[in-house]
């Protein structure tokens, strides 16, 4: 498993927190971002600089990361007449299944991760899945209009809290944890 990061918008508290946590579990990390993310010193990652266009860093996770693979399960499904489409995989059973895990913030993405079978969650530690990825877009889309419309005002640069932090850091313990193989 590699975890790519969407770094562009990742809060450095994530970044720094992945980061110790996949050194000591030795995984992988790949950031992507329009511009260099300088993390703290004497971390192990990949720094990807994509180009400078409009979601060129969410075009290079989306054709470097794995999905799972989970064609045995697909078959079986598909030959009892389940749609297997709208199957609705944990981020567990993806990564068991091969899957890269991926971070990130934006919805459209993780669409289309979640639709590839990718394992995907965002910095508050909310996993993406055919349960939730159309209720967040739908959401989000209500939320931009009311914007629009001036009834409601997003606080720029709020800010992202321990709160949300700790969510995270929950949900991504409990991920690498669920994932590592016992050694042998």
């Amino acid at each position: 498993m590699t975890v790519f990061i969407d770094a562009d918008s990742c809060p450095v508290l994530v970044r720094d927190y992945v980061l110790e946590i996949c050194a000591k579990n030795t995984i992988d990390v790949i950031f992507a971002a329009n511009r260099e993310i300088l993390p703290k010193e004497n971390q192990k990652y990949t720094m990807i600089v994509c180009a400078q266009e409009k979601d060129a860093a969410d075009e290079y996770i989306f054709s470097k990361s794995n999905s799972a693979s989970i064609t045995e399960t697909l078959c079986a499904d598909q030959k009892y007449g389940y749609n297997t489409s709208e199957k609705n995989y944990s981020v567990s059973e993806l990564l068991q299944n091969g899957s890269d895990l991926v971070i990130t913030r934006d919805l459209l993405l993780a669409k289309r991760l979640v639709e590839k079978n990718t394992a995907c969650i965002n910095d508050r530690g909310t996993e993406f899945s055919n349960a939730n990825i159309d209720r967040l877009l739908k959401e989000r889309e209500e939320d931009l209009q009311y914007v629009a419309m001036g009834l409601v005002k997003h606080a720029k640069g709020s800010g992202y809290n321990k709160k949300e932090f700790a969510a995270f850091a929950n949900s991504f313990g409990k991920i690498i944890s669920n994932f590592r193989v016992p050694d042998l």
